[in-house]
């Protein structure tokens, strides 16, 4: 007899057999959990598929920038050759004008300093030269004056010879004698030169003043009245250039006598 036990039961409800398998019925346990599998595999493999993408993606951009990076790299290198090349050679410019603008500066002082001591030599030859020429003034005035004292003398000398060599020998009458020398103050009225050939004639010529004596001699018997002197003008390209005494001797002693302008 069989054994007494459990009995053990099996819900065949969600099962039907077909091809001695079996087959699950839908609406049962087993298939909504495959569902579920089936739909989060999905949602996994495309989650995957689109980080892949995502990641793909991300990765070739990268690789451009990086590319971008490295192409931008390379021509700051570049650049930065170039730079320094320039720089070198700016360098290089730099100190070629310093070095210059050294040497022109040395010369710069050099020629200031010449300059100052060709200035200074300058102002020394000034001044000497100065000292000459107001030495050469002094001498010529001195030799003026000596030589209008000498002619004063030689013109006395001479008149005392004409008249007999003897100072003391009497002027003609209406002549007045002074220094040895006669002078005839003529109230005739006459031309230069008619004066001139007149005393001439009388073996003298017109008066030569020769200083201040025989200057005061003359003004004090003119009494302001006009008297021919020695005196004609130098004339060149009808221009007065200068005055001389008759026996030639260029006029160097002035005199304030009353002269006609028609004697000059």
């Amino acid at each position: 007899m069989p054994r007494a036990g459990r009995l053990l039961t099996m819900d065949t409800a969600g099962y039907s057999k077909w091809d001695s398998r079996l087959e699950e019925v839908p609406g049962g346990h087993w298939g909504r959990w495959g569902r579920r599998l089936l739909f989060l595999a999905l949602v996994l493999v495309a989650a995957l598929a689109l980080w892949a993408l995502i990641l793909s993606i991300l990765f070739s951009k990268a690789s451009t920038e990086r590319g971008a990076l490295f192409g931008h790299q390379d021509l700051l290198r570049t650049n930065a050759s170039k730079q320094k090349a320039a720089l070198g050679v700016l360098n290089a410019e730099v100190r070629a004008c310093n070095s210059c603008c050294s040497g022109t500066q040395t010369l710069l002082e050099k020629a200031r300093a010449e300059l100052g001591e060709a200035q200074a030599k300058l102002i020394e030859q000034e001044s000497a030269l100065k000292e000459l020429s107001d030495r050469v003034t002094q001498s010529l005035a001195e030799a003026s004056r000596d030589r209008e004292d000498i002619r004063s003398e030689l013109f006395r000398a001479l008149e005392a010879a004409r008249l007999g060599n003897s100072s003391c020998e009497e002027c003609p009458a209406s002549w007045l004698p002074f220094q040895g020398s006669c002078y005839l103050f003529s109230i005739l009225r006459a031309t230069w030169e008619e004066s001139q050939r007149n005393c001439a004639g009388s073996g003298g010529h017109l008066v030569i003043v020769g200083d201040l004596e025989e200057q005061g001699f003359l003004s004090q018997n003119t009494r302001g009245r006009g008297y021919w002197l020695g005196l004609r003008a130098v004339r060149r390209a009808r221009q007065i250039q200068g005055y001389q005494w008759v026996d030639g001797v260029p006029l160097s002693f002035r005199c304030t006598l009353k002269l006609d302008p028609r004697s000059v």
